[in-house]
């Protein structure tokens, strides 16, 4: 799976793209060829929205920053496991996006989507915010440490990339997705002001072996850039069912 940040306005490509062959662990022979960028597209906001409800799970507002395909995604399956959510803000640099967002979702979202003006006014009326923006080393800062608050919760989806970042640094907690994927990336320069101190992975909140929000006063950040483990276990369960249901495409190898 790459990773193209100039697709989408260049050639009206998703910025992910990329194929995942699924081979057999006993055999090692490919059983199955999957598009990366659906199961990414399903999987992403899936870790969002279980992390969001371990984190903040009694939030009545959610922001998302980006409303390409992963925002879609997030703004489609956040009200399941939020369950008190009554308004869910967008923002994404192009309008037509959000547009399109609005009138895909909100036949099918109970909550009420509302079109920010801006990143501040976003930022700023929201408990719990995510962000699946750009993925590159030079850091966008686009939402301000100034217009983040105590009590809310962030989970960006993009290296950090769009937010300043101090805001991690401030933050009570720093949880991440995979702490090794984390120092990897710091080491190829996604993080140029160094790799905040890490409190524990995603996967031990939502277990129950760390504790997340300790007092409602908290500003939580949870980074979760991806892990490429949790497509193929994905990948997996969707091969069994296609098998189960008569499902996809047999190829001749």
């Amino acid at each position: 799976m790459e990773c193209y940040p100039n697709n989408p306005v260049k050639f009206n490509l998703p910025q992910t793209t990329g194929l995942l062959i699924l081979n057999d662990i006993l055999s090692g022979c490919p059983i199955a060829v999957m598009d990366c960028v659906w199961l990414t597209a399903m999987r992403t906001p899936a870790v969002t929205a279980l992390a969001a409800a371990a984190l903040h799970p009694n939030a009545k507002t959610f922001g998302m920053f980006g409303c390409g395909v992963q925002g879609t995604g997030h703004v489609r399956f956040i009200g399941h496991t939020l369950k008190n959510l009554k308004k869910i803000y967008v923002y994404d640099t192009r309008k037509e996006v959000m547009d399109k967002l609005v009138a895909e979702l909100q036949p099918e979202v109970d909550a009420e989507i509302i079109k920010a003006n801006s990143p501040e006014e976003l930022a700023k009326s929201c408990e719990v915010m995510s962000s699946a923006t750009l993925i590159i080393r030079e850091t966008l800062s686009v939402v301000k440490k100034e217009w983040v608050s105590r009590g809310q919760t962030i989970l960006p989806c993009d290296l950090n990339t769009f937010w300043d970042p101090e805001i991690p640094r401030m933050a009570d907690k720093y949880i991440v997705d995979s702490i090794d994927e984390h120092k990897l990336f710091a080491d190829m320069g996604y993080f140029p002001d160094g790799l905040p101190d890490i409190y524990c992975e995603t996967g031990e909140i939502i277990a129950g072996s760390k504790k997340g929000r300790d007092d409602a006063d908290q500003l939580i950040v949870c980074s979760n850039i991806g892990m490429a483990v949790c497509d193929v276990v994905m990948a997996r369960e969707i091969f069994n069912r296609a098998i189960e249901q008569g499902k996809g495409l047999k190829l001749k190898l």
